[in-house]
């Protein structure tokens, strides 16, 4: 069984299942969000604004720099080599992790509250 903290699973995208060893985040979460850009699963918030990075090559979770804003609830989409997050308790604010500079800077917001949302990239917007 891969697990890592608060029982996050992962597994390939198919009907084959794999199985490996992943370490524990450094922060236990509840409500985050993840995406994934290149071969690096980001996991941020989680009813806090912490973020951390995990990297399939070397297997290891690295801290990145926090959001400006704590978030639960929320989701995540990968938009070229950055995250977007919006969302989350009592929020219609989203943000954008720079994967290159490792900075958060503001996105524009949506137009109301949403938690427990879904949200997609389509042809790159």
């Amino acid at each position: 069984k891969t697990s890592f903290s608060l029982n996050f699973s992962f597994r390939k995208m198919s009907t084959e299942r794999f199985h490996a060893n992943i370490p524990s985040m450094r922060h236990a979460r509840m409500f985050p969000a993840a995406a994934v850009v290149g071969k690096n699963i980001y996991i941020a918030g989680g009813c806090q604004s912490t973020a951390e990075c995990y990297d399939t090559d070397t297997q290891r979770w690295k801290e990145i720099n926090p959001m400006r804003t704590p978030r639960g609830g929320h989701d995540a989409v990968s938009l070229g080599n950055s995250i977007v997050v919006m969302g989350g308790s009592g929020l219609s604010s989203a943000e954008q992790y720079n994967t290159a500079t490792g900075q958060w800077s503001t996105f524009p917001s949506m137009n109301e509250v949403r938690f427990g949302c879904a949200a997609a990239v389509l042809n790159g917007r």
